[in-house]
């Protein structure tokens, strides 16, 4: 399916940039020992790993058996909730790091002055990898009308990545002027804690939304994107009403699978059974159009 080729294509362009961006953050980590760093490096390599599966799952899911007629859509949703669980795991362990080091420094006056000499080149480069493929993976799901699951996924786990490198790049430039005996001398042993505490509290909002939304698919609750629902539900009534007076409109999504119920009013008396399959024949042509697998059900209730 043409959808699915565009998801792979931008997770492909992903894995590749996220292995450059990899690889850069270890060795920059390596040679300051900044625990930000190490907390942004790790990040990016969590966002490599989960690109790669993502691409598989994406190759994979719209399979079919004889035990899954409707394929294995619900491994986009379920991987992509256990990404967000594994990036939430990963921020808390970052956090009691350096809140450690930073209660060794306060309490015994001990520490390492932080090396923040190729941080501001390294992470202005970070910064504008990971915010244009960020970019790129929600164009790549625009193209297919925000219908991937992980696409969303990663543009926002790379999102995540970009802030964090941008932060840690601020706080190098600030630190460059502060001198080791001043009143904010304290802020070249104890830097990092304070710049992964902030970014923690500026980025955990997105893997729990990440995880809300999953949850939602995977459980079986309807669509939560109103752009989607929109279109849909005016497709439905331009051809049903009104002839055919809709009850309800309910929208079922579960990774890039759509699924729609329509319930018709119990009032009608009669009904065409002609004209509601020409219509609902007309209503899968326009939607296939625009979303790749997609189901519709019509019904009176």
């Amino acid at each position: 399916m043409k959808q699915k080729k565009i998801e792979q294509r931008g997770l492909l362009a992903g894995i590749m940039v996220n292995l450059l961006m990899s690889i850069a953050g270890m060795a920059v980590f390596y040679l300051t020992q900044i625990e930000a760093l190490f907390v942004d490096a790790y990040f990016t390599i969590i966002t490599l790993l989960s690109g790669i599966v993502s691409f598989f799952i994406s190759k994979f899911s719209e399979k079919t058996s004889q035990r899954f007629p409707q394929g294995f859509f619900v491994l986009e949703p379920l991987y992509s909730l256990f990404q967000a669980a594994l990036t939430l795991t990963l921020l808390a362990s970052s956090l009691l790091s350096v809140t450690q080091k930073a209660l060794v420094y306060f309490t015994t006056g001990q520490g390492t002055v932080m090396q923040v000499g190729p941080v501001i080149p390294y992470e202005i480069v970070m910064v504008s990898l990971s915010w244009g493929l960020s970019w790129y993976y929600s164009k790549q799901n625009r193209l297919i009308n925000h219908t991937s699951t992980m696409l969303s996924a990663e543009s926002k786990s790379t999102l995540i990545d970009g802030i964090m490198s941008a932060g840690i790049g601020v706080v190098a430039c600030v630190l460059l002027f502060i001198k080791e005996h001043s009143s904010l001398g304290f802020l070249l042993y104890t830097g990092d804690f304070f710049v992964t505490l902030t970014l923690i509290l500026l980025t955990v909002r997105i893997p729990l939304h990440i995880m809300k939304n999953c949850f939602i698919e995977i459980s079986g609750g309807t669509l939560t994107n109103k752009n989607l629902q929109q279109t849909i539900n005016a497709c439905v009534q331009t051809h049903l009403l009104p002839n055919f007076p809709i009850k309800q409109c309910l929208i079922y999504k579960t990774g890039m699978s759509l699924r729609v119920h329509v319930q018709l009013s119990s009032q009608l008396h009669t009904i065409n059974n002609e004209s509601l399959q020409h219509q609902k024949k007309l209503i899968l042509k326009e939607l296939s159009a625009h979303f790749a697998f997609i189901k519709l059900e019509i019904c009176v209730a």
